[in-house]
């Protein structure tokens, strides 16, 4: 008895008053409840202890009867006759009227207001979505992530969490995507960094999830890598044994690099020693500068010239040799050593490898790649990126760097600029990366006459489309080989983020070097042969593929990622251009490619393919030395290929490896050959 009379104490106590009214529609229906059949037991204890007989029943159960029926209708009080009846009865009407009529509709009513400003400010919670997207954080990469993710599969739900206020984040949403992709999203207002909010995203029954990070966020690199974390204890184990693939944004370019070079540490995407999780960062400025030279630029609706506009070719000599004699060279001039700047630069160094760049030749005779950037604040960012970067100038022998501190604008830069355009050897590309779009403009369109006088290719960054820069694009006069670039609505594609691929040039060095029982020189050819039936042999590889991919090494990965990038040059010494399958007429098959490398050609192709291995490994932080270290990033092979020849001609063949296997990486990724001269 005291703990019923104590429960009553508490449920109308002015605290838990307060709390219930402001609570949830749980609590708020709760109370109303009680306190109707609190009413109702009074009224119905009053009419058995006074023996009043309600319409002159004497039973309990019809009294009981009556006094429900007139505390939901008051029209029943015209029965009563007697005083002390009509009394009661209006009593019990009353209350009815208000608990019915009034707190009852109040109830209702804030019920629904409660749950409006709940959706409207992000708080609302579903817990029966299944199959769905997840979104952490929103920044500048958002909205064309949402449209990515719609593209792929439109009947998926994407539940997007922001600390940034719902209203704002959907606001900006309806303005940029059209309703049927706004219709797919759901917008939660939460602190991306808590776990019990991340909850609410169901992410253990989700397809993927992107942890873009809030724009304008301090530290919002070292704070997504916490959420992975996170992510990895709310996904929990995996009963199918399928890793859910969790893609990480990073901001910063040296942050990138660093998380390129080390492995996460187990405890942040294994739960009981086994991962739950596929780790994959990306940042929006090398995807950028990736869709801008690379293979994956045959997937963009906007097409840029190729560095080298005029291909630098192997063609056979009257003698029947075969060399690649062009005097021409590649030429870029990044204006603004930014974020932008950076990437475009550390892109160019990974894909910039010609055939005419012999090192049996002496050093100045030798047809280098050259790099120019220009800074006004050069002097202060050129000792930070060195440091970074240490071993540029000495390890990438095919491609020159020049740092200049100085205004594009000066009397000096106009007059390189100029003498750069008449070299009629030279394929000068400038890239305007400065963050100001209209001075991006400005700059890009007023450069020395003989820029677009001899047709040399100009970039203008601009971060977001608008009708100007889409009158650069569009012009044919003087200005048509400016374009512009970097608009972050096409800042991710699906498919650089997939690894498609990639695994498959891990795969085929596992299957010849690195695994004994996998020993299979054409493991590639025999998965092209079985795929368009998807056989059984075709899903065996592919899963094994997948297999050896997942447990890679995170350095291992990216060296991989990265020798995708060089094969449109590799394609462009031969006459060939790449694009995604069609299967037209005039595509090359693999046997037309590999019938096609006479021994001389091979030997070019794997030089280029040597040198752009020693510049990645570079860019990745690795040293020369004589004795191979993982740990401290050295090793002995980063050298001329001239040198590699004389003293280990067996890594070679490592080489010629990526030359003939590349037409079946890219007819397995959906991408075909094609001869430029027909087009």
């Amino acid at each position: 008895m005291n703990r019923f009379i104590n429960y009553y104490k508490k449920i109308f106590s002015q605290e838990y008053m307060d709390r219930t009214i402001s609570g949830g529609i749980k609590s708020q229906l709760t109370l109303l409840l009680v306190t109707i059949a609190t009413v109702l037991t009074i009224f119905f204890i009053i009419a058995m202890l006074f023996s009043i007989q309600l319409h002159g029943h004497e039973e309990w159960g019809e009294r009981l009867w009556v006094v429900y029926n007139n505390f939901v209708d008051p029209g029943n009080q015209i029965e009563e006759t007697a005083w002390p009846n009509r009394i009661l009865v209006g009593l019990i009407s009353i209350s009815g009227s208000v608990l019915l009529g009034g707190v009852l509709i109040s109830t209702i009513s804030n019920i629904i207001e409660r749950r409006v400003g709940v959706v409207y400010t992000g708080r609302m919670t579903y817990r029966n979505i299944k199959n769905h997207y997840v979104l952490i954080g929103f920044n500048e990469l958002s909205i064309n992530m949402i449209r990515e993710l719609y593209d792929e599969c439109p009947s998926a739900r994407i539940l997007l969490m922001s600390g940034i206020e719902a209203a704002t984040v959907r606001h900006r949403i309806q303005s940029a995507l059209p309703i049927e992709i706004e219709r797919q999203v759901l917008v939660y207002f939460g602190n991306i960094e808590s776990i019990e909010e991340l909850q609410r995203l169901n992410i253990e029954s989700a397809i993927e999830v992107y942890v873009l990070g809030d724009e304008e966020r301090y530290g919002r690199d070292a704070k997504n890598i916490a959420i992975v974390h996170l992510v990895s204890a709310l996904r929990g184990k995996c009963s199918d044994g399928k890793m859910m693939p969790v893609y990480v944004q990073f901001d910063s370019i040296p942050s990138y690099s660093n998380i390129q070079k080390m492995n996460l540490p187990p405890e942040v995407f294994c739960i009981e020693g086994k991962p739950n999780i596929f780790f994959r960062p990306f940042n929006l400025h090398e995807n950028l500068a990736r869709q801008l030279w690379s293979l994956y630029a045959a997937d963009c609706e906007r097409r840029y010239d190729p560095l080298d506009y005029r291909p630098i070719s192997i063609t056979q000599q009257p003698d029947g040799s075969w060399s690649a004699t062009s005097q021409d060279y590649v030429h870029l001039v990044i204006v603004g050593f930014n974020r932008v700047g950076r990437s475009l630069l550390l892109e160019a160094l990974r894909i910039c490898h010609y055939a005419n760049y012999d090192d049996r030749l002496p050093a100045d005779e030798r047809i280098r790649t050259r790099i120019t950037l220009v800074d006004r604040e050069m002097e202060a960012q050129e000792d930070y990126f060195k440091a970074q970067f240490p071993y540029i100038e000495n390890q990438i022998d095919d491609i020159e760097v020049e740092y200049c501190h100085d205004d594009i604008c000066s009397t000096a830069m106009r007059t390189r600029l100029q003498q750069w355009a008449q070299n009629k050897h030279c394929m000068l590309t400038v890239a305007i990366c400065v963050h100001d779009p209209d001075l991006s403009l400005s700059l890009g369109l007023n450069l020395p006459h003989e820029v677009y006088q001899y047709q040399c290719r100009v970039l203008i960054r601009q971060e977001f489309n608008n009708d100007l820069s889409s009158m650069v694009d569009d012009e044919k006069g003087r200005y048509r080989y400016v374009k512009v670039f970097g608009m972050v609505d096409r800042g991710i594609k699906k498919n650089i983020l997939q690894d498609k691929l990639a695994l498959y040039v891990n795969y085929l060095y596992d299957c010849c070097y690195a695994d004994e029982s996998l020993k299979q020189k054409e493991v590639l050819k025999k998965m092209y042969e079985s795929y368009g039936n998807h056989s059984a042999d075709f899903i065996l590889m592919n899963h094994q593929a997948q297999y050896l991919w997942n447990k890679l090494s995170e350095p291992l990965r990216w060296a991989n990622r990265y020798q995708l990038d060089a094969y449109s040059v590799f394609c462009r010494t031969l006459g060939y251009g790449i694009r995604r399958s069609n299967c037209s007429p005039t595509h090359i098959s693999e046997s037309m490619f590999n019938e096609e490398l006479p021994a001389q050609v091979l030997y070019l192709l794997v030089r280029m393919e040597k040198y752009r291995w020693n510049a990645e490994r570079t860019v990745a932080g690795w040293k020369r030395a004589k004795v191979k270290d993982k740990v401290f990033l050295l090793h002995p092979l980063i050298m001329p290929f001239s040198e590699l020849l004389q003293r280990h001609p067996e890594e070679v063949e490592k080489d010629a490896d990526v030359i003939y296997n590349l037409p079946y990486i890219l007819a397995l990724g959906g991408y075909e050959l094609y001869r430029l001269a027909d087009q």
